[in-house]
């Protein structure tokens, strides 16, 4: 499998890596580790999923670890997110990237990817409060009504974000689920 190491690698590229080598080996040997500290590591492309620096040694490359850990392989691009990079900014990213591909053909994901990319650009901006079951209903629309990968495909970055980097991000949410 071809892997590529962008970002804060000592050494970049393109790799061509077994299938079911070691993540870690993937970037501590392979790509020489990083030259500053990484928090996580966006696999797979922009919809691809997001994986805490903690739990790359959880990972081998091959489909079924991926899917077995709650991530997504991919086209196995490896990009590192820098431990001072805000993850908040990362989802916004992730809602204009596919708000500004979708083909607009059908409805989750032309308005679900600008109603996100809203609501986070709000928080960012302006301070203000996500409703986290509005979101979650949002990711669950688009992840179920459309029609390709691009919509179907953000919820898992952001539900990785969202379960990874619950801290990071609380500031940013309020739950309006009744407790059980």
């Amino acid at each position: 499998m071809l892997v590529s190491l962008d970002g804060a690698y000592n050494r970049p590229g393109l790799l061509e890596v077994k299938m079911g080598t070691p993540l870690r080996t993937v970037i501590d040997e392979m790509g020489g580790g990083t030259r500053y500290p990484v928090k996580a590591f966006q696999i797979g492309g922009p919809l691809g999923g997001l994986v805490p620096a903690s739990r790359i040694g959880d990972l081998t490359l091959d489909f079924e670890s991926f899917a077995r850990e709650g991530f997504l392989l991919g086209h196995a691009g490896v990009v590192s997110i820098p431990d001072d990079f805000p993850v908040i900014k990362l989802i916004e990213h992730l809602f204009e990237f596919t708000r500004k591909e979708s083909c607009g053909k059908c409805f989750p994901c032309r308005l679900g990817s600008a109603r996100g990319h809203e609501l986070v650009s709000g928080a960012v901006e302006h301070g203000e409060i996500i409703d986290r079951q509005l979101f979650d209903d949002l990711l669950e629309a688009m992840e179920l009504g459309s029609l390709c990968a691009l919509g179907s495909g953000l919820p898992l970055p952001v539900r990785n974000a969202l379960q990874y980097f619950d801290d990071e991000l609380k500031d940013y949410f309020i739950s309006t689920k009744e407790p059980q």
